[in-house]
Formats: C-alpha cells, structure tokens, sequence
C-alpha cells in the first residue's frame, strides 16, 4: 500500500500540485485558482454551475489538490444539512489512472471543469452515493460537519486528537479516511453548505495554509452563489413585472370602460336632473286636468300627453341602466388574479388619495367559472365606490375565502359608510347619497353578480366603513356543461 501511496503521489505532484510554502504560497495559490474560476462564478445562471466549479476547484492539481470533495446543502425547510455531490477517483488505481491521464494531456482547469459534470449528473457514481447517503440534523450542533456551518470556521478533522483538529472518528469511519478539512458556504448571514474535502489516497496531511485557502475559496464562492441566487430574485420578480404589465395592457380598456361609464352617468344625472322634475310636472298636471276634463277632444289629448311623457321616462329609465345585452364569456378564472390585477389598475388612484391596500387570500388558487370582463368591471365599480368613500385615505381590505360550493370575496373600507336605513336602496339604479352622482355603479355590480349566480349583500364594519360581501357558486349548475 505505501509503494502505491508514492506512485500516487508522484502523480499528483506532476499535475501541478504545489509544495507547501507557508502563507504566502497558499494566498498565491488561491489567487490563481479564482483568477481562473472567476469567469465561471461572474457568468454563472445557476447555482449548480458555482457547486460544480467549487469541487473541481477544490480537487484539480491547478486548484487545491485535495483528492476528493463533497458538497453538501442546507435544506432550510427540513432544517437538515444533505449531502448532494461527490467528486474524485472511486479507487487508488482509478486515482493514478485519471492523474496520469491528466499529465499526459495536459488538462488546465477548464477542461477538467467540463469534464466532472458527467461524474457530477452521474446518480450511481459512488461519491454522489457515499455524499447522499448523509444527512444531519442542524440541531446536532456536535457535529463537525454542522458545527462548521453554524460557526462560519473551517476545520481540519482527525480520528484522533491533535494539535489544530477536532476529534471525530465517527464522521472519519463513515468517510473511510484519517484526516479531512470542512468549510462553509456562508454570505450575508445565508447559510448555504458546506465542503468536505480529504487525501485519502496520498495521506498528504492537511496544512492550516490549505485549510485557510479552502476557507477564502468556499468563502468567495458563497458570494458567487448569493449572487446567483439574487439574480434569479431578481429575473423572476421582472417576469412577474412583465406578465402583470401585459395582463394590465390587456384588461386597461376594463377600466376605461368603467370611466366611460362614470361619465355617462354624470352626463345622465345632468340630464335627468333637469328633465325628470318637468317631467313628473308635466305627467301629473295632465292626470290632474284628465280627471277634471269632460269635453272627449281635450281628454283624447291629455291621454296623448301622459302617454308620451310616460314613453319619454320608460326611455331614460333603460338609457340609465345601460343594459349589456351580449352574451356571458364563461371560462375558468383565478379569483384572487382577478383582483391583483384589479389592485394594480388602481394603483395610482390607492396611492393619490392615500389608501391602504390589504389582501388576505388563500394560498393556492380560487378557481370560479366566470365571465372574466364582466367580474373585473363588478369589482372594479365596487372598490371606486369605496374610493370615493375615502377621500381623505383609508384602508381598503379585500379578502377571499372559500365557503363549501361557494367562494366569498369581501371588499371592506374605511370611509364614510352608509346610513342602515340605506342598505336597501344602494343597488337601486338611481340612488346615491352624493351629489350630482347617479348612483350606477353597486346597481350594475349587483347586476353581473346576479349573472354569475351569486349574491350581493352591503355591511357596516368594525372600523366604521361599509363591507361588500359577494358571494358566487364556484360552478354554475346550470351552465357546467
């Protein structure tokens, strides 16, 4: 075994493996092994590119020369510490082999970089077994392994006691070795792993200026993955930007036609104010006179006014409630999407006047069979009517809950309120408390609510404002087919 252990060695020192040389030497050798990996952590995308890059740092003859590393990774939900990979020779002959190899062709850094990811992505390889087969519990801060990440310090661990090393001839019998160096994968307060790495073919002792460029290279590779992991923060939180602005470039003209509305609806209540009186005047002054009238000709003219004037009320009457007579566009819709998109649509009306948006929804989906345009154009008159209850800011909450076939959608303000005495006339097509308003707005939500099968009903809440409480089928019975 000892002759073998020097023809290894031999090996290894013609791959380009250096001589210790005290501090300076190791600060040299690590400085060249990141100049050469920096392009690999910069340009990296994914995290397993940086794992990937760390182990072959760690064991190739132009890095640091251990003869096999492992990685293993916090699982932050589990609270365990896993082993994930595992990387160098299965065997001393398998060692001289791929060293010699490695001399013969002459293979730099990157070559033997590319060359590991089939070892790595190899599930059967006995390092990614031996690394697998582990796991620990953060809370067995006595172990080295744990101990290391906990404290952000690298170790060298022996089976026996020595000077500068901790003592674990569990976690060495385990690993089939004498002596190994752990570090952590630690930035920012985010622990990410740590690595493992021995010489268990050429017993080469582990020198404190190996065990501090292991420490510098773990540690300038922990940033590389926090920024990896930003980035991606990053790049999901844009393509989440991306499909709201699309969505919202879709559905603007929803909320166009709701201010279309509103404006017709002022215009209607300027022309009903100044009609509907002379009207009623008109109307009633002719019943009166009818009754009083005996000559046929005067009545038959009465009648013709009372009819007209009636014709003319029934006509504003159907213009002020601005019936859509196109058909429901039924399909599968995520409640809770609905109403984020909704909330970014009135971003800029919540932010000018100083309202508070809170959401309480549940976490997965609330799927509802709906016409999608009809129900945004519902809630989008509900929350402006809430809007223009709040003039000085507030707090706008909206809540989603499930209800056993049904789903409940609360939308809850602040502002002003509404009298008790006024609950049963708010969704009436003509009744408002504001003035030169028409008072539209609940008449048509309550409308669309109804279409869908669901239920409306107005609430005074707890902190003085009105609740809007929309109840609908998740399915339609009648239309499930």
């Amino acid at each position: 075994m000892d002759e073998r252990n020097n023809t290894i060695s031999e090996s290894v020192s013609r791959t380009g493996s250096r001589d210790e040389k005290g501090a300076e030497g190791s600060l040299k050798l690590l400085l060249e092994l990141v100049i050469k990996l920096n392009e690999t952590f910069v340009q990296a995308r994914e995290v397993d590119d940086i794992l990937n890059a760390v182990l072959a740092g760690t064991t190739s003859g132009e890095g640091l020369s251990f003869n096999r590393a492992m990685l293993f990774m916090h699982d932050e939900k589990e609270d365990l510490l896993k082993g994930r990979y595992g990387l160098g020779p299965r065997s001393p002959e398998e060692a001289g082999r791929i060293w010699g190899e490695i001399t013969r062709e002459n293979l730099g850094l990157f070559e033997i970089l590319e060359g590991v990811k089939d070892q790595l992505m190899d599930e059967d390889h006995p390092m990614n077994l031996l690394a697998r087969s582990i796991e620990l519990s953060m809370s067995d801060e006595e172990n080295v392994l744990v101990r290391s990440l906990i404290e952000n310090r690298a170790y060298i661990v022996r089976r026996d006691d020595g000077a500068g090393a901790l003592e674990s001839a569990e976690m060495c019998d385990l690993l089939g070795t004498d002596e190994f160096a752990v570090a952590p994968l630690c930035s920012h307060g985010e622990r990410y792993g740590v690595v493992l790495a021995d010489n268990i073919y050429t017993r080469k002792p582990v020198s404190p200026e190996l065990l501090y460029s292991l420490h510098l290279f773990t540690g300038l590779a922990s940033i590389a993955i926090c920024q990896s992991k930003l980035c991606r923060k990053l790049e999901d939180g844009m393509t989440r930007l991306k499909e709201v602005n699309r969505a919202v470039e879709e559905q603007k003209h929803l909320l166009v036609e709701t201010e279309k509305f509103s404006a017709i609806g002022r215009m209607l209540d300027r022309i009903l104010h100044e009609m509907r009186n002379p009207l009623s005047a008109i109307g009633g002054i002719s019943r009166v006179l009818r009754r009083k009238e005996s000559d046929e000709n005067k009545i038959a003219y009465l009648d013709a006014i009372i009819k007209e004037a009636d014709k003319i009320e029934h006509t504003l009457m159907h213009i002020a409630e601005l019936q859509d007579s196109g058909p429901m566009s039924w399909e599968m819709v995520d409640l809770t999407s609905v109403m984020d998109l909704t909330a970014v649509m009135l971003q800029a009306d919540l932010e000018e006047i100083g309202v508070a948006l809170h959401r309480n929804y549940p976490q997965e989906e609330v799927m509802i069979r709906a016409d999608r345009k009809r129900l945004q154009q519902a809630v989008l008159y509900i929350i402006k009517n809430s809007l223009e209850a709040m003039p000085d800011g507030g707090i706008l909450v909206i809540a989603i809950a499930k209800k056993g076939s049904d789903v409940e959608l609360r939308i809850s303000d602040s502002g002003l309120g509404i009298a008790r005495g006024h609950f049963k006339k708010v969704d009436n097509p003509f009744f408002t408390t504001k003035f030169n308003a028409l008072g539209l707005g609940l008449s048509k939500a309550k409308q669309i609510v109804q279409l869908h099968g669901g239920v409306l009903t107005l609430s005074t809440n707890r902190i003085g404002g009105t609740t809007c409480i929309i109840t609908i089928p998740r399915i339609i019975p009648s239309l499930s087919s």
